[in-house]
């Protein structure tokens, strides 16, 4: 039975080395049961069994998500009661077989308990073993852990995804939390219980748009565009700006959190995927929370559900008024144009101006949306029914980036449709808008040496923080709207510097926070992770937790 479950870890882990790692911590966890037991068979089974669920919630998981099990999922689904209450609602007949099956092997490991005859072991025997058990599988999990299994690739890798995690869980309880900080405090703290900010009457509407995949011309300069494409990628003040982000060819909630928190999810080290969750109720400042401190109604509307993972209550948490996803919008599949996204824009802003000619104030509305229209894979053609009679779309020779570049076309058109029908039915009215293009695509075609890899595996990690393969871009404009603030002139900007710079152009008012942020950007020329002034950033990330806007664990 031994050799057959080797077999089988052998399938699921195609790399020798990890292969032998897993297989050893296999063998060491039914050795340390044996130990403990004095009953082989039982231990056994005990260790197959405890594999045996990782890997049918790893596929689950992974089918859903594109990531394999972690050892967080376990600590924030078993023993968070509303995800709980949420997966028997959404999954009742997974729901129903796990637990058929679970009390089928609860029965199967007592009849194997009671059936088998305790060994006899010499003296020294139980303790040595147990102690090279206890040994192996710490060598095991640290040294999965060290090659970083990755969380994307394919649902490869499963069970030395799920060991290797294991290591985190240092992280997750320790006491001084998931921010390395300054030893001393070099920025003065500004206690407060709420944010204060007053906007004008005039402030503008703002809407924050996430483009997946969406990279601008000139990061490779070997790859070239459609001159239709030039101006979608550029500010009001007629520049293309740069935006470097933290993840290559996925992993979108990424830049999501920290575009909406203005905190680099690279903060968390090997559990920045699990973000959301680990700041859910520890934020006291981020994006939507002073917008609508400053007397915004808040809202974001989601391609997919919301509520799987914990997400939805994170936006809640920090400051989205409304969370409008598949539940809501009720899109056929999670790939629509942007002009469904956009019209959902609209819908938002027109129930504003109703709720306001019913004799209610107008509140100016801050709307994030995002699209993955852009996004992999290339290899069928998306919305042929808008192709112009007698378009082309053979713009490079290569199949799959020229339908890239297409759903970048589409992307532009849909824009240009958008504003267009905001003049005609809010005339006069004032708008912000920032657009972000997320992650780069994976596509072969692209100059990096392992693109596809990288994506598929989820491995981007191993790149430098500075790669170019984080490259991509931002870009805020206005209708009947100037941007406030003249956009910072740098080689590239953080991706968490993006809500600092959002405030300002609004022309809204800046605290204490958004001011050091500032400070931050022209300390750090536009970085923040790669500052060279590293004790900057870790003054500014204490003045945080020291001021109580980031509540520590």
């Amino acid at each position: 039975m031994a050799l057959a479950w080797c077999a089988f870890i052998d399938f699921t882990e195609p790399d020798r080395t990890i292969f032998a790692l897993v297989a050893g911590f296999f063998i060491a966890l039914a050795a340390l049961f044996t130990v403990m037991t004095r009953r082989p068979g039982f231990a056994l089974i005990v260790a197959i069994f405890l594999f045996v669920p990782v890997y049918a919630a790893s596929l689950f998981k992974f089918d859903i998500t594109a990531m394999n099990l972690h050892v967080y999922d376990v600590v924030f689904y078993l023993f968070n009661t509303a995800q709980i209450g949420f997966f028997i609602q959404t999954y009742p007949l997974t729901v129903l077989l796990c637990g058929g099956a679970l009390a089928i092997a609860l029965a199967l490991l007592y009849a194997s308990y009671r059936l088998e005859t305790p060994r006899r072991f010499p003296v020294l025997v139980r303790p040595l073993a147990g102690l090279t058990a206890c040994a192996v599988l710490l060598a095991s999990t640290w040294s999965l852990a060290a090659r970083k299994p990755t969380f994307f690739d394919e649902g490869r890798y499963i069970f030395s995804a799920f060991i290797g995690s294991l290591a985190d869980m240092p992280a997750l309880v320790q006491a001084k939390g998931f921010f390395e900080i300054s030893a001393h405090a070099t920025l003065s703290p500004t206690k407060s219980s709420a944010i204060t900010c007053e906007a004008a009457a005039n402030a503008p509407d703002i809407v924050l748009f996430l483009n997946e995949s969406a990279m601008p011309e000139g990061v490779y300069p070997q790859l070239h565009y459609p001159a239709e494409l030039a101006p979608f990628f550029r500010s009001s003040d007629g520049q293309t700006h740069r935006l470097r982000v933290e993840t290559f060819g996925g992993g979108t909630w990424l830049s999501d959190f920290s575009v909406l928190t203005g905190l680099p999810t690279n903060t968390f080290g090997n559990l920045r995927n699990f973000a959301t969750q680990l700041m859910t109720g520890r934020l006291r400042h981020a994006l939507p929370q002073y917008l609508k401190a400053c007397g915004y109604d808040t809202s974001i509307i989601y391609p997919s559900l919301a509520g799987f993972a914990g997400s939805g209550r994170f936006y809640k948490a920090i400051g989205f008024d409304q969370v409008i996803d598949r539940q809501v919008h009720h899109a056929p599949s999670d790939r629509q144009r942007d002009e469904f996204y956009l019209d959902q824009v609209i819908k938002v802003l027109q129930g504003a101006r109703d709720s306001a000619s019913s004799g209610k104030a107008r509140r100016p509305q801050f709307i994030v949306a995002s699209s993955m229209a852009a996004h992999s894979p290339w290899n069928f053609r998306f919305a042929p029914e808008m192709l112009k009679p007698g378009e082309t779309t053979r713009w490079t020779g290569d199949p799959e980036f020229d339908e890239y570049l297409w759903r970048l076309v589409l992307a532009k058109r849909d824009r240009d449709a958008f504003r267009t029908k905001l003049a005609a039915r809010f005339p006069g009215q004032p708008f912000l808008f920032v657009n972000y293009g997320d992650h780069q695509p994976a596509l072969a075609r692209l100059p990096l040496s392992n693109a596809i890899e990288i994506a598929d595996k989820g491995i981007a990690w191993q790149l430098d923080p500075a790669s170019r393969a984080f490259d991509t871009y931002y870009a805020v404009d206005g209708l009947n709207f100037t941007p406030k603030t003249a956009l910072p002139n740098v080689p590239i900007l953080e991706i968490p510097h993006l809500a600092a710079l959002t405030v300002a152009a609004a022309g809204l008012p800046l605290d204490s926070v958004l001011q050091r942020r500032l400070w931050l950007i022209d300390r750090c020329n536009g970085l923040y992770v790669s500052c060279a002034d590293r004790g900057a950033v870790l003054a500014y990330q204490r003045f945080l937790i020291d001021s109580g806007w980031i509540v520590q664990p």
